[in-house]
């Protein structure tokens, strides 16, 4: 295995080990932040967000990270994961802007501090042995970031339904 080949499991690696903090904590976190969280125009994971139905979410974004993972890794071209990569680093500081509005915990924290100095790094050493153009870059982290933004948009909308079917499967 290269070292590229080697880097790029570092996405859903570290994907999932920040999500596990998210996962551990989010249900706990609204349920001690509810009023609070009330008071805000758009609260974060949702107002009905419960582990099931956030897990659900993570579940796609993980496998979605896999995919980009394992077709770069096959073709030998690593500019729709740079650009994946990118946007998982950027939602670090969505973590840390709202923990600084917020004052308080919010889940993810504590691993989007830690490990956004080490992504940051990873970028840098993929640019570098990739020798990316700076166009191919920009369109690479623009699409990746889109695409990013569009999916979590839509999984956060469909987390409501999500709860809800894993409720009506319970029932029966």
């Amino acid at each position: 295995m290269d070292k590229m080949q080697l880097i790029s499991w570092l996405l859903p690696a570290l994907f999932i080990l920040h999500d596990f903090e998210e996962m551990v904590m989010v249900e706990a976190w609204r349920n001690r932040y509810q009023s609070k969280l009330k008071q805000l125009k758009r609260v974060p994971f949702g107002h009905s967000v419960t582990t099931a139905s956030f897990v659900c979410a993570v579940l796609e974004e993980f496998i979605l990270g896999v995919v980009v993972t394992i077709i770069s890794i096959y073709f030998n071209q690593y500019i729709v994961w740079f650009g994946f990569f990118f946007a998982f680093t950027f939602h670090f500081l969505v973590h840390i802007v709202l923990w600084l509005t917020f004052k308080h915990y919010v889940p993810g924290i504590w691993t989007a501090i830690f490990m956004l100095p080490f992504c940051c790094y990873l970028l840098i050493v993929a640019a570098e042995i990739e020798t990316f153009s700076f166009p191919s870059m920009v369109l690479s982290v623009i699409t990746g970031t889109l695409i990013t933004f569009l999916n979590l948009m839509f999984l956060h909308k469909k987390m409501g339904s999500i709860q809800e079917k894993l409720e009506a499967y319970g029932r029966i």
